[in-house]
């Protein structure tokens, strides 16, 4: 138990440094991959909520330093698409299957994206921001949608065939 804490910390740390790595040396991926919302995902599907919550916000508030977007934004976004993941996973989507696992991953990306979208634009019609992200965002975020399929697609085939975690359960 004295490692749960400073575990979970390093973990955080890995995972946002990851996803740091792949958008600022992997040029092509910038924008395209979301890691920190594929993990958070499969933490709400795996872990009781309030690790889920402590992730959501710890790697939001990481992700938040090394942005140039306003302090909050990123952990505002993180935190409601894991409400909302949540709140899906408990009422909707209670089976371990890969539907429900890749359905979810689907409903984060475009979740986290609209939301984005809709603080970004907000702040910039209020005059807090002067960016403004469109373009070639819209791509961005297909590429984002396919990229967290397939994350999740990769993550329950692994987990299904290491534990029995993602084993179907059914109602008797």
């Amino acid at each position: 138990m004295k490692l749960r804490a400073p575990l979970l910390i390093l973990l955080i740390i890995i995972l946002v440094w990851l996803q740091l790595a792949v958008e600022g040396n992997i040029g092509f991926l910038h924008g395209r991959v979301n890691l920190v919302l594929a993990a958070l995902v499969i933490l709400v599907n795996l872990t009781p909520w309030p690790l889920a919550v402590i992730v959501s916000i710890s790697a939001g508030l990481l992700l938040d330093v090394y942005s140039g977007l306003p302090f909050g934004v990123l952990t505002a976004v993180l935190f409601v698409v894991a409400v909302i993941v949540e709140i899906l996973f408990i009422n909707f989507f209670t089976n371990f299957s890969l539907y429900s696992l890749v359905s979810l991953g689907l409903i984060a990306a475009i979740s986290y994206n609209i939301l984005f979208l809709v603080v970004v634009c907000l702040l910039y019609f209020l005059g807090y921001f002067d960016f403004l992200p469109f373009g070639d965002y819209s791509w961005k975020v297909l590429w984002q949608v396919f990229s967290t399929i397939a994350i999740m697609l990769l993550t329950y085939f692994v987990i299904n065939r290491s534990s029995r975690q993602f084993k179907p359960m059914f109602l008797k």
